[in-house]
């Protein structure tokens, strides 16, 4: 009697090696979309760098040019000698660009140049209040601030107007004399004539 046939089949070892292929083959299909992500995040960035050369000083531009210097000096002179005083030492003495200026209001906004930065500008502005001294002089309160360049640089402003002022105006003028406070009047005794006063003593005849 003819041997029944039997359907071939896998050795037990042969599954495992097939899937060891399919696991080694999935897994060089994700290094190899990985690996082509990598490349074009390089590429990416390669692009991004060549747009935008210096990236750290572009930063340090904005965080400069958003920095707010002030620096406050009161002036022991009149507004009308202040006044033409700081618009000459501004656009003269220092050729700073003078964009807006209000007699009025008492400002003054100008922009100067940036050491080491030709293509930026930095805004400026001078407030100028008129008010008095400790001695009773007309003065100014003179407020300076600035949005970028070297710290001191509103210090150094009020310097240099106080010094033009000095050698134009020459040194503040005398606090004024104080107008003496007369004496108390002493009050005057009581009248003997008036309601108040005892009615006369008449003699009798």
């Amino acid at each position: 009697m003819p041997a029944p046939v039997r359907s071939p089949t896998r050795s037990p070892r042969s599954t495992p090696r097939l899937g060891r292929r399919r696991f080694a083959a999935g897994v060089a299909g994700v290094l190899t979309v990985v690996g082509t992500g990598a490349v074009a995040s390089q590429g990416a960035q390669s692009s991004t760098a060549q747009a935008t050369p210096d990236p750290k000083g572009a930063t340090a531009r904005i965080f400069a040019l958003g920095t707010r210097l002030q620096h406050s000096r009161l002036l022991s002179y009149p507004v009308d000698q202040v006044w033409p005083a700081a618009i000459r030492y501004l656009r003269v003495d220092r050729a700073y660009a003078l964009v807006d200026r209000d007699r009025d209001a008492g400002f003054i906004l100008f922009d100067f140049p940036l050491p080491g930065r030709p293509e930026d500008a930095g805004r400026g502005s001078v407030e100028l209040v008129a008010t008095e001294d400790a001695s009773g002089r007309a003065a100014v309160r003179l407020e300076i601030s600035t949005d970028a360049g070297p710290t001191h640089l509103p210090h150094a402003i009020a310097e240099g107007l106080a010094k033009k002022l000095k050698e134009e105006r020459g040194q503040p003028a005398p606090p004024p004399t104080p107008t003496p406070v007369p004496d108390p009047t002493p009050p005057s005794p009581p009248s003997e004539e008036g309601p108040w006063a005892d009615p006369p003593i008449h003699d009798d005849p």
